[in-house]
């Protein structure tokens, strides 16, 4: 009898390990997908100015805007920020560059749509909210996101959105972390 409660002890585990390993499986091909395709897809729901649902296949997928952080939806500018990102790329194809995925699943991706005088993914739209001033520059892998720096200090000069008022701003994690 204990051997038997051993020997299914063992099965499960063994069952456990192979879930788990067809599941990183899975997700590392999606992500091998994602990265080399380009995970062309549209978006069907706008959480804020950095945090998009898309769908491709039939299969929704959440996404955070690699490379930035827009102001929260109660922070000054939140709504006008998420209305840009809507504009951009609402009812529009486009590709991701899949940098990574977050502790949440999301995937963290930079979007690109098509330039307004070719076919190709060439107009990132994370670094043109920097470049309105609609988000910030925000990188804490130091991993890519070439370009946003200067994007952001363009910006901050010219008093664009979030900049009006100079730097004298609240940042997005400040904010959250005050009031979540």
């Amino acid at each position: 009898m204990i051997l038997e409660i051993k020997v299914i002890a063992q099965i499960l585990e063994v069952i456990e390990f192979l879930l788990i390993f067809v599941f990183a499986l899975t997700n590392l091909a999606f992500m091998q997908s994602a990265q080399a395709s380009g995970f062309d897809g549209f978006a069907v729901k706008f959480y804020d100015g950095d945090n998009i649902t898309i769908v491709q296949s039939g299969i929704k997928t959440k996404v955070r805007l690699a490379c930035i952080d827009a102001p929260e939806l109660k922070q000054k500018s939140g709504q006008s920020s998420r209305k840009v990102l809507k504009s951009l790329v609402a009812g529009k194809r486009f590709r991701l560059n899949v940098l990574t995925k977050d502790r949440f699943g999301r995937l963290i991706a930079e979007v690109f749509i098509t330039d307004k005088h070719s076919d190709k993914y060439s107009y990132n739209v994370n670094k043109a909210l920097v470049e309105q001033g609609h988000a910030h520059f925000y990188n804490p892998s130091s991993k890519g996101c070439e370009g946003y720096a200067s994007a952001e200090q363009v910006a901050q000069a010219q008093h664009l959105g979030i900049w009006q008022d100079g730097d004298r701003i609240e940042l997005p994690s400040e904010f959250r972390r005050e009031n979540y």
